[in-house]
């Protein structure tokens, strides 16, 4: 058991070694390479999800108490999505996408919830959750990239009729199997 907890250890500080050496070493090459922030000024939200991988990896490491630690995957998971998505807006300047990025966060905890059922805690009420709270996040990034989001002003609409035409699918095939 100590030698897992030593190799956790180990593997964080190895992370966020990695991560200021990145930080500290990425100006002077990105700044010729690129037009992107560099330095601290480009990085920050690593930490973020550096952060979500601290939780993650205590279910990786000991894997066979995965039932006990599933409920580090939500905060885990929260952490990481949040840190991935800062990161990408902080690179690209696109701060304006949170406009419609937000719906990420229940997205998120969707993932998070459903992740917990799998690790081993399977209660029908976790699925339900996951269901709703990720679904919801769903349709929320659909609609609200197609108002907002560029390319997004495309593939929101046409995702919705898309799942829309299944939905009365599925709801004409139920239908057909009742009469039968």
């Amino acid at each position: 058991m100590r030698h897992k907890g030593s190799v956790y250890v180990g593997t964080l500080l190895v992370l966020f070694g990695l991560f200021f050496l990145l930080a500290q070493g990425s100006g002077p090459l990105l700044k010729l390479a690129t037009r992107f922030n560099t330095g601290w000024g480009a990085f920050w939200p690593l930490i973020i999800a550096l952060a979500g991988i601290a939780f993650l990896l205590p279910i990786a490491i000991w894997w066979d108490r995965r039932k006990e630690l599933a409920g580090l995957a939500v905060p885990g998971i929260i952490l990481l999505v949040n840190g991935l998505m800062l990161q990408t807006q902080n690179l690209t300047g696109r701060w304006d996408s949170w406009a419609y990025s937000w719906a990420l966060e229940p997205i998120a905890v969707g993932l998070g919830l459903l992740a917990m059922y799998y690790l081993g805690h399977r209660s029908d009420g976790l699925l339900v959750a996951a269901g709703i709270v990720g679904g919801s996040g769903l349709l929320f990034f659909f609609v609200f990239a197609s108002a907002f989001g560029g390319i997004f002003r495309w593939v929101g609409p046409l995702a919705l009729i898309g799942v829309g035409a299944l939905v009365i699918l599925r709801g004409v095939a139920q239908r057909s199997d009742a009469d039968d």
